[in-house]
């Protein structure tokens, strides 16, 4: 007799750290710029990648979510690590938003990420295909 093999997978959630600023509006804080992060691919779905914003612990992407939140104008420094890292460096201003396509690839034993900051357009289009995170502790 032949038994299946059933193999189970996981899937990596969407969780954020810090405070998602409310989806239904521009930006809550127009001293503030916002910021998206947005991983639509399901490749490598079992592999969390967490997003830093300089030092802060932003959160944790999973296949088809994105993270959010608001930060101070300046210098922005956003690290996405799995297996490596990638960054994105950029000027923040008050009152805008900025959207960072989180590309996922193969790894020698995970997966992968490459940051790709989109125009406002790219970024609207992608964000629409992302589902919003669950609000965790860290």
């Amino acid at each position: 007799m032949i038994l299946p093999i059933v193999t189970l997978t996981a899937c990596a959630s969407t969780k954020q750290f810090v405070p998602l600023p409310d989806q239904s509006r521009t930006i809550d804080d127009p001293a503030k710029g916002r910021i998206y992060v947005m991983r639509p691919a399901v490749v490598g779905a079992a592999i969390p990648m967490t997003v830093n914003d300089g030092s802060a612990g932003i959160g944790q992407t999973g296949p088809k979510g994105f993270l959010c939140w608001e930060r101070p104008p300046g210098d922005a420094r956003i690290e996405s690590r799995s297996e490596g890292s990638s960054l994105a460096h950029f000027k923040v201003d008050a009152g805008s938003r900025y959207y960072i396509f989180q590309h996922v690839k193969m790894g020698m034993l995970q997966a992968r990420s490459e940051l790709e900051l989109l125009s406002e357009n790219e970024g609207k289009k992608l964000l629409i295909k992302c589902s919003p995170p669950k609000i965790e502790s860290q």
